[in-house]
């Protein structure tokens, strides 16, 4: 079973929140983390993980656009993508959803937060 998780963000609290929240839930996956969301396809393409966990607010490309940049690559478009934000703006929600996000969530605010949304991941990179 495939278990590479790539995460696409520049903040490396929320980074390390996560891989927290990942080890609280008893996650065993391969984290792959790209700071600079400019070499964030590159890295997908080689790794070809089983989700992708984009950050929404990143320098340019933006998250939406490593989500459309995904979309529209015949070899990447079946990639799994979960956006973070930390906006909890219904337009961002929509704006992901017409480009095909898969899964769209505000970053929590907690370690039990983390926690949960690691269990989520688990069970997701399962399917």
């Amino acid at each position: 079973m495939n278990r590479k998780v790539v995460v696409v963000d520049d903040n490396m609290f929320d980074i390390a929140m996560l891989r927290r929240g990942l080890r609280a839930a008893g996650a065993d996956v391969d984290l792959i983390v790209v700071s600079d969301s400019g070499e964030a396809l590159g890295v997908i393409a080689d790794e070809e993980p089983a989700l992708t966990i984009v950050d929404v607010s990143m320098p340019s490309p933006d998250g939406f656009a490593v989500l459309s940049a995904l979309r529209s690559d015949g070899r990447m478009n079946e990639i799994r993508v979960l956006m973070l934000s930390g906006s909890t703006s219904t337009t961002d929600r929509i704006k992901a959803e017409q480009l095909g996000v898969n899964w769209y969530r505000v970053k929590p605010g907690t370690l039990d937060g983390y926690r949960d949304l690691g269990a989520e991941i688990i069970n997701f990179v399962q399917d």
